[in-house]
């Protein structure tokens, strides 16, 4: 499966000669600790790379759902991701790639092209992370802490296929800002439509600073001026799914799956924010989200939000090393699902050798557990090692 996806960047090196005059001499370059290959009349531009994440964890892996989850005793060293990517442009500059492989898995996770010739406007298609939470678009090797957090793992819509509108607007001025507006599937990452609605997802952020931030969560640059935005997101879906992750459609715990392609309607939306200055980076999220059984009549609530932060003591204090980071996060969902509430309390820390592509990452959390008739609590230690080369 990989030697296939192999020929296909190959290609993407190879055809664009066809569209000129005169073949194009071709340039490989090894810098910022990411390869490069590129044709010098600049038609075409690839990063491919490769990732490996390795992690610690104690005493339990996933986040726990249930009381029994906080019971599992499973400390664990394991390969968590392991990734090929490419990035650039192919045929022209405004003609944008990505291409993401899981070796882990044998899978496909990103095969997108977007048409970008105008700021504004810009087409998208292909397999993607819809535009919905932040939190879940950031990229896993750019996060501030080990994983996202467990609000994630009840909201977020993860990868779809279909298309995307999206552009911005006003660059630099008192209005500037993002939008996204989506048409996919609905079923997933790998799955075609199984019945004849699409889900929907729109988003709108407004850089109200006149700066666009990236999706990095930890502010690297040390700026100094600050930049930050706030945003709001919803979406519309039917399918056999209540909920979604790096697999696919899945259904969420107290959920059942009796086969029907519209057994599960949902409406959702979410406010979200972010400001990054002088190496203090602050975000947060508040999702909703109803989610209605078509058998069963019967409609599920759910809430979630959470809010994380990091610094680097050595902005304000030059003799703590620079490449220390400081982080925390709480976050906490009530599932609706028979008056189950989770929460998780997360301090952490990073040493970064060469930014977000060579670093340790440690946290410790405590997650709680809160059902009608009783509650829990545990701690868990990740210690995680990320190397993008």
């Amino acid at each position: 499966m990989i030697l296939k996806y192999a020929l296909l960047l190959l290609c993407l090196v190879t055809i664009p000669p066809a569209f000129a005059e005169q073949p194009a001499a071709v340039e490989f370059y090894y810098k910022d600790q990411i390869s490069h290959i590129k044709t010098r009349d600049g038609n075409v531009y690839l990063k491919p790379e490769l990732r490996v994440q390795s992690r610690f964890s104690t005493p339990f892996e996933t986040n726990p759902t249930s009381l029994e989850g906080l019971d599992e005793e499973s400390s664990s060293f394991e390969i968590n991701r392991a990734r090929f990517k490419v990035g650039g442009h192919a045929v022209k500059p405004w003609l944008k790639i990505k291409f993401e492989y899981d070796l882990k898995n044998s899978t496909l996770l990103d095969a997108r092209i977007t048409l970008a010739q105008y700021e504004a406007f810009q087409f998208r298609f292909g397999r993607m992370k819809a535009h919905y939470n932040p939190e879940r678009v950031t990229s896993s090797k750019d996060m501030t802490l080990a994983e996202r957090s467990m609000v994630n793992d009840y909201f977020t819509l993860d990868r779809q296929q279909g298309v995307s509108l999206l552009g911005r607007l006003d660059k630099g001025g008192t209005l500037d800002s993002n939008y996204w507006i989506d048409v996919f599937n609905g079923t997933g990452r790998t799955e075609g439509n199984d019945n004849t609605n699409v889900m929907l997802v729109g988003r709108y952020q407004w850089n109200l600073l006149g700066e666009k931030l990236d999706t990095a969560m930890s502010d690297l640059a040390r700026r100094q001026q600050p930049a930050a935005y706030i945003a709001v997101a919803a979406s519309e879906n039917s399918s056999r799914y209540s909920g979604f992750n790096s697999d696919g459609g899945r259904q969420l715990p107290g959920f059942v799956d009796y086969g029907l392609d519209d057994q599960y309607d949902i409406e959702q939306w979410m406010l979200d924010g972010k400001y990054h200055y002088n190496g203090f980076s602050l975000q947060g999220e508040y999702h909703q989200k109803d989610v209605e059984d078509t058998v069963t009549d019967n409609t599920t609530a759910m809430r979630g939000w959470f809010i994380q932060s990091g610094f680097f003591p050595s902005s304000w204090l030059p003799s703590v090393p620079p490449q220390l980071e400081l982080t925390a996060r709480y976050a906490t969902v009530d599932t609706d699902n028979d008056g189950t509430e989770l929460s998780e309390t997360l301090l952490g820390m990073n040493w970064y050798f060469f930014g977000h592509r060579n670093k340790i990452t440690a946290d410790i959390g405590q997650y709680e557990v809160d059902e009608p008739l009783s509650r829990g609590d545990e701690l868990r230690f990740r210690l995680q090692y990320d190397l993008s080369f």
